[in-house]
């Protein structure tokens, strides 16, 4: 029998050989060996407490994530995904330079190779851990119903505490709840997951850090609106000679929009009048008006929706002017002594230069003025008097006139004529 197996032992080995080469082949061909570059392996830091217990927090500065280059057979390395990869830096192991050695591996696909990776080290800063509180936005999103408004909105938690390294916390910029109040016309509660922007307005990873709370309640008023006119009053009087026009009021807006109870709304006048001092002013009155500050303090749920402000403008403006020719036969001389004539040098009617109200100024004519000269306790001779003016009401002088005259004695004038006679 031994003689059969060792008879040509050499041409059976050699037909062993080849024949473990041929399912070798044939194997390979159907299932070949290939390789395949897997990018964005997520690296996890192990071990952390060996940093924290010491107040620290290691911070990644690059190494977060690796590629990584593998070797199998094309059915198993096809099948892999990202999951499959553990890849891990080990803190105990940390240097003095802050660097971590990556160690990656493929626990449930042994027949694969691991062939190399793009980083094979963390860098890492060992950064102070630290935990603040902040304060937080309320950002409504969408349209409550028509005639209805978001009134303040009340969260509770009312702060944040976050938790992490104190470079990380300290890029935060604000806080923000986003609720979406689309439709709503009761008051309601919701719950918001608080989003971290940093100060750029980015949104923050929010694996560098960990908050006390994933969501937050809020509750959000829900408020009726009422649309209200606005109507201007003046009081007082301009300084003398100046005058507020009807018309020459302007303001905007024309109408504002109050939130509340309706029990509060219900009580509001349709009107909101804003009253401005005009007393003493000769130039137009430019005020912005608080809306708020218009409306009745013990309606304690009005609020004001848009336009807060309103602004008013009211032109005072000169009388104006306006010119008459004053007849001479209309002067009236008075405190003329009874021996003396007065002899008026001008021969047409005087211009006097006036200034009344706009209200007044169509019947502002020579027939409304009287005019006189004071000739008391002159003498004869030639004189430039100022004529006086008894105006109408709210009517003023713009330019003194003056009057050339003559007063002569009347004996003298008499023998004059007698002399010219003979």
């Amino acid at each position: 029998m031994m003689k059969r197996f060792t008879t040509n032992l050499g041409l059976k080995l050699l037909s062993l050989l080849i024949a473990v080469f041929v399912w070798v082949s044939v194997i390979n061909s159907k299932d070949p060996l290939e390789k395949k570059v897997f990018r964005g392996i997520p690296v996890t830091l192990v071990n952390k407490e060996a940093v924290t217990k010491k107040e620290k927090i290691p911070e990644v500065v690059s190494g977060e994530f690796i590629d990584v280059t593998v070797e199998g057979k094309r059915s198993e390395v096809e099948g892999l995904r990202i999951e499959d990869f553990l890849a891990v830096a080990d803190l105990t192991e940390i240097s003095f330079m802050d660097a971590v050695t990556v160690r990656v591996s493929i626990p449930n696909h042994q027949g694969v190779k691991v062939l190399s990776s793009s980083e094979n080290v963390v860098k890492l800063i060992i950064d102070d851990y630290v935990t603040r509180k902040f304060n937080f936005r309320i950002n409504t999103t969408g349209k409550p119903a028509a005639s209805f408004t978001i009134g303040d909105a009340v969260a509770s938690p009312n702060m944040i505490q976050l938790s992490g390294a104190k470079t990380v916390l300290d890029r935060v910029g604000e806080i923000v709840l986003d609720v979406d109040v689309s439709g709503k016309n009761v008051d309601f509660t919701t719950s918001a997951i608080p989003q971290v922007y940093d100060i750029h307005g980015e949104l923050m990873n929010t694996t560098k850090f960990t908050l006390n709370t994933q969501n937050v309640s809020v509750m959000v008023p829900v408020l009726s609106t009422r649309q209200l006119r606005v109507q201007v009053q003046t009081y007082g009087e301009p300084q003398e000679g100046y005058e507020l026009l009807p018309g020459r009021i302007a303001f905007q807006p024309e109408t504002v929009t109050v939130a509340g109870t309706k029990e509060d709304l219900g009580k509001l006048s349709p009107y909101l009048t804003i009253r401005i001092d005009v007393s003493g002013c000769t130039g137009t009155i430019e005020k912005n008006i608080s809306v708020a500050d218009l409306l009745d303090s013990s309606l304690s749920s009005l609020r004001v929706v848009g336009n807060t402000m309103i602004a008013v403008t009211a032109e005072i403006t000169p009388y104006p002017e306006k010119d008459i020719l004053l007849p001479l036969e209309r002067i009236e001389l008075r405190g003329l002594s009874e021996n003396l004539l007065a002899e008026l040098l001008h021969k047409t009617p005087l211009p006097v230069k006036l200034k009344c109200m706009s209200l007044n100024e169509p019947y502002l004519t020579a027939d409304s003025v009287k005019a006189f000269l004071n000739l008391q306790g002159l003498t004869a001779s030639k004189y430039r008097l100022e004529l006086l003016l008894e105006l109408p009401v709210s009517t003023y002088v713009v330019e003194k006139t003056y009057v050339d005259l003559v007063l002569k004695e009347k004996e003298k004038e008499k023998e004059k004529e007698n002399a010219a006679e003979q």
